[in-house]
């Protein structure tokens, strides 16, 4: 009984080592064809010899300098305003501003009346005694 199990295990593996074989053999011939592809792709590509135009950087300069001084001689051009101000309030993010600020003045409001009628009452309580 043991040698029959071992017969068809052996039988098995074998089976599956063929089988493996093949599709080692096929991966292989499917790696060589797309290597040749691949190297005729690169021949063509050496071939080709694409040309690029040569580019006159001076003439770029000259016309971005001519093109800065204009833009900067415009913007020597506009008035200058100067101005004085005192803000109360932020021009930007006032909700959030009133928020912290109003907040934070009702909580030292309350502060200070508990502070002056505690001072009051300690006033009261050394007289009395």
């Amino acid at each position: 009984m043991d040698k029959e199990i071992i017969e068809t295990v052996l039988l098995e593996v074998s089976e599956e080592v063929q089988h493996s074989n093949t599709l080692i053999k096929e991966c292989n011939q499917a790696i060589i064809e797309n290597t040749k592809q691949v190297t005729n792709l690169f021949n063509k590509l050496d071939k080709s010899q694409v040309k690029v135009p040569a580019i006159d950087m001076g003439k770029i300069e000259i016309l971005i300098d001519q093109k800065f001084e204009k833009f900067s001689s415009q913007l020597d051009s506009f008035p200058k305003k100067h101005s004085f101000r005192i803000l109360l309030f932020p021009e930007h993010g006032t909700t959030s501003h009133c928020k912290v600020v109003f907040g934070r003045i009702f909580f030292w409001l309350v502060i200070l009346c508990i502070a002056k009628y505690a001072y009051l009452l300690g006033g009261k309580w050394i007289t009395e005694h």
